[in-house]
C-alpha cells in the first residue's frame, strides 16, 4: 500500500486525477473520460506525485499565483498542472476566448495534443457538488449548495455547447490562424453527489456512473437524530477542502457531535456546511465521511412542488 500524501494541495492533485468522474461514457461524439482512463493516468504520474509531495513547492505557487480564488479555477489550475505533468499531453491553449468583433463567443477551456493517440482534443472541465432533493433519479434535482446551479443545466451546457465551440465560424476561423484542428472532444466533470441521508437507496439520473464519488447532506433535526453520525468527531471544509479526502493535523478543528450543531444553528440563517467526519479512534486521521450540514428550511420551496 502506498504511503499517503502529507501536502493537502498534492493530495487534491491525486484526488483530481485518481477519482471518478460524475458522468462517464460517450454521448453524441462527446467523448466524458471514465474512471478506468483516469486510474491508468495515476499510474502514469504516480512517482511524480510522490516527488512533488517531497517538493511540492512548484504546486503551492502555482495554485497562490491564481488570481481567481474560485473552485472551479482551482480545479483547471491541478488540472493544467497534471497536463504538464504527464508526458503524454501537450497544452496547446487554455482558457482561450472566441470573439466575434466586441462580443465573446465562448471560450475553450482547454486545447491538448494527446500525444498517445496523435490527436487535438478540445477538453471542457468543471468540478461540481450537487444535493440530490426529492426525486433523485432526475437531473434537474441536484443542486448545488446554494441552489442556482443544477445538474441538468450543467450537464447540457457541457454537451450541447461548450463542447460544440469548435463548429462555431468565429472559433474555426481564429483555430485556422492559429494552425489548430480539433480532432476530438472531451468532457469532464468531477466532484461528489451527495445523496438525502433520508433515503437509503441512492438514486442516480441517467449517465450518472454508478462508481461516483458519495456523500450526504442532513438537516439539522435529521443529523441530531441520526444514529449512525453520533459517535464521530467533525471538521468543517472551506471550500479550498472540498476536493480530497481531509486529513487531521494539529491546526484542525474538531469538533463532537453536539458542538457542531450548536456552531451551526448559532447562525441566525445558516447556509450549508461541508463537514468531514472522522472515527474517535486515536490514530483514525482520515476522514471516514463527507456530508452537507443544512438547515431545517433548506430547499424547502423546491420540495413542496413535488
Amino acid at each position: 500500500k502506498a504511503p499517503p500524501l502529507t501536502h493537502a494541495a498534492v493530495r487534491d492533485l491525486a484526488w483530481l486525477i485518481n477519482s471518478p468522474p460524475i458522468i462517464q461514457e460517450t454521448i453524441d461524439h462527446t467523448h466524458w473520460t471514465n474512471s478506468t482512463f483516469w486510474l491508468q493516468q495515476y499510474q502514469e504520474v504516480k512517482d511524480l506525485i510522490y516527488q512533488l509531495d517531497a517538493t511540492p513547492s512548484e504546486l503551492q505557487s502555482t495554485l497562490e499565483q491564481q488570481q481567481d480564488k474560485r473552485l472551479g479555477h482551482r480545479f483547471e489550475t491541478l488540472l493544467s498542472f497534471f497536463f504538464k505533468l504527464n508526458r503524454r499531453y501537450m497544452i496547446l491553449a487554455q482558457n482561450l476566448q472566441i470573439q466575434d468583433g466586441k462580443r465573446t463567443i465562448g471560450e475553450f477551456d482547454f486545447i491538448v495534443q494527446d500525444t498517445l493517440l496523435n490527436k487535438t482534443q478540445h477538453w471542457e472541465v468543471a468540478c461540481k457538488f450537487y444535493l440530490g432533493i426529492g426525486d433523485t433519479l432526475q437531473h434537474s434535482n441536484w443542486h448545488g449548495p446554494m441552489l442556482r446551479d443544477r445538474l441538468d443545466i450543467k450537464f447540457s451546457q457541457m454537451q450541447t455547447k461548450q463542447s460544440q465551440l469548435s463548429n462555431h465560424g468565429c472559433a474555426t476561423t481564429q483555430l485556422n490562424t492559429l494552425g489548430i484542428h480539433i480532432d476530438q472532444r472531451v468532457c469532464l466533470l468531477k466532484g461528489r453527489l451527495f445523496h438525502p441521508i433520508s433515503n437509503g437507496n441512492q438514486n442516480t439520473p441517467p449517465h450518472v456512473s454508478i462508481d461516483h464519488q458519495a456523500g450526504w447532506w442532513a438537516r439539522a433535526s435529521e443529523f441530531n437524530t441520526n444514529s449512525s453520525l453520533g459517535n464521530m468527531k467533525w471538521a468543517i471544509l472551506n471550500k479550498n477542502q472540498w476536493f480530497a479526502p481531509l486529513e487531521l493535523n494539529a491546526a484542525t478543528n474538531t469538533y463532537c457531535h453536539d458542538e457542531l450543531l450548536d456552531i451551526f444553528l448559532a447562525e441566525s440563517d445558516p447556509r450549508p456546511i461541508c463537514i468531514a467526519g472522522f472515527s474517535q479512534q486515536p490514530n483514525s486521521t482520515i476522514e471516514t465521511t463527507r456530508g452537507f450540514l443544512v438547515a431545517n428550511d433548506w430547499a424547502t420551496e423546491l420540495t413542496t412542488n413535488h
